[in-house]
């Protein structure tokens, strides 16, 4: 009996000396663990020179903390253990370093909270060769995913995976100058020129499939000064300029379906449309209007005169359906707003360029539109933000504040997801949004760590977890022309 209480009791001794030494050696490995992460963010992630305060990559707070305070109670647990004597032996060092490994993946965990969520660059392409090419647009085929950029000398796309797929060369002597704004029915229209003056001296019809010209017309462009916004696939047909007349086109064949001549002392500021509605902007001598029209017969839906009295600076279709219209009157006191329009070409509200409360960015980043909700980078003094204006009445439905930091990108990657890429001083961030209200999806922004990023540039929603970028702008030609980045799982 007294052999039996006498070997519990040492058995007790020797896994209470035993949990102390795994609890003093699991606190020694977290306490290392987050001294070398400390130090890591720092010297490594931080600026040149270390930081000093806001210029500290997130988490170096929390690490300040606690690396400190699991090194005070790992050598209390020490003080603990070397007065209860701990249990001696191999398998009592052994359980110790077992427990001191097993706790490094808590202290991760730890460490994965404190930083947040973070991104890095996977996958990219090479930077455009010559470097003489500038990007010129943009195009994405929803249903398959396929991206194709426009550079002057070409078309290249990539498909879903951000592989390159075919490759559509521009004809010799001429550029690549505009693109249609959104392809229809996996086709688009690319225009070409010898110079700016002349783009859309011939457009070609492209098959976003398989990268086949399907055909080609010979233009005379309209003269005055260049306009991109020229040419649109609308449903079946492409909708196309030249001198006096607006065209259209069968989108598969290129039969001449229609034309509406143009008055001479007009020309054909923007064409766009949506369905079977195409839409252009007329700027005259004594006014400005927009045309509806069947895109399938040319005959007029419905005309409305513009606010204008002097010529346009710029008109930009935002959206063809719902309507939306930015116009920038040449008159410093005329018209600058985003004009909004219903089904039957009548007016039903505006957002002024520059408000009482805030003004909206000029782009890049372009304002996106969602539903009837329009989603635009803003800013207010020195602080900058997203709002989201109703495009049936051009009322402020919600803005959220990106505390410091430029707006950089806007998109709508996935449904209910604005995303929005800002960036401070140091680092890059994005930040997912719910379109109904503007409210974050995260507490915290996602870091995006030292992407390739120029002026200008698109980004989409990859496969899950992931985001597709394209740099677009045409002073920076040494990043990549494509990459997609993914979470970080490692430091």
């Amino acid at each position: 009996m007294d052999n039996a209480s006498s070997w519990a009791r040492r058995s007790f001794r020797w896994a209470v000396g035993a949990g102390a030494l795994g609890a003093a050696a699991a606190g020694t490995a977290v306490t290392a663990l987050y001294v070398v992460l400390f130090g890591k963010l720092v010297f490594v992630d931080g600026p040149p020179g270390g930081c000093d305060g806001d210029d500290c990559p997130r988490g170096t707070g929390w690490l300040m903390l606690c690396a400190p305070l699991a090194g005070f109670v790992t050598y209390l647990l020490w003080t603990v253990v070397r007065e209860a004597r701990p249990a001696r032996g191999c398998l009592a060092r052994l359980l110790a370093v077992v427990v001191a490994l097993v706790a490094l993946w808590p202290g991760w965990l730890g460490f994965a909270w404190m930083r947040g969520p973070h991104m890095d660059v996977s996958g990219w392409q090479v930077a455009d060769r010559p470097a003489a090419v500038e990007p010129v647009g943009l195009w994405r085929e929803e249903r398959s995913g396929t991206l194709v950029r426009a550079r002057t000398d070409m078309l290249v796309a990539f498909n879903g995976e951000g592989r390159k797929n075919w490759r559509y060369a521009a004809p010799d002597g001429s550029a690549v100058c505009a693109l249609s704004r959104t392809p229809s029915a996996g086709t688009g229209i690319v225009a070409f020129g010898r110079d700016a003056a002349r783009c859309g001296e011939r457009v070609d019809a492209v098959d976003l499939a398989e990268g086949r010209r399907l055909w080609s017309r010979d233009l005379t462009p309209p003269g005055g000064r260049p306009v991109r916004a020229r040419s649109a696939a609308v449903g079946s047909t492409a909708v196309v300029t030249e001198q006096g007349a607006l065209i259209g086109l069968d989108l598969r064949e290129g039969a001449e379906r229609w034309r509406i001549p143009v008055p001479p002392e007009c020309g054909v500021a923007a064409v766009d449309g949506a369905g079977d509605e195409a839409l252009y902007v007329e700027d005259c001598t004594s006014a400005s209007r927009i045309t509806a029209v069947d895109a399938r017969t040319g005959a007029r839906l419905w005309q409305s005169a513009l606010p204008t009295a002097t010529a346009l600076r710029e008109v930009r279709v935002l959206s063809a359906r719902p309507l939306a219209l930015r116009v920038e009157e040449s008159a410093e006191r005329g018209t600058h707003a985003v004009l909004l329009f219903d089904g039957a070409g009548r007016a039903r509200g505006s957002v002024p360029l520059s408000g009482e409360a805030e003004d909206l960015l000029p782009g890049p980043p372009f304002p996106v539109v969602t539903g009837d909700l329009m989603v635009v980078p803003v800013q207010d003094g020195k602080r900058t933000g997203v709002s989201a204006y109703s495009l049936t009445d051009g009322r402020r439905l919600w803005h959220q504040d990106l505390e410091g930091q430029t707006v950089r990108g806007l998109s709508v990657t996935r449904p209910g997801e604005v995303a929005v890429i800002g960036s401070d001083l140091w680092w890059t961030y994005l930040t997912r949004l719910g379109p109904a209200d503007g409210r974050r999806r995260e507490e915290e922004p996602t870091v995006l760590r030292d992407l390739p990023l120029s002026g200008h540039f698109e980004f989409f929603a990859g496969p899950p977890g992931r985001y597709v970028f394209v740099n677009l702008d045409p002073q920076d030609d040494t990043l990549f022309p494509t990459f997609d980045i993914d979470p970080v799982w490692g430091w």
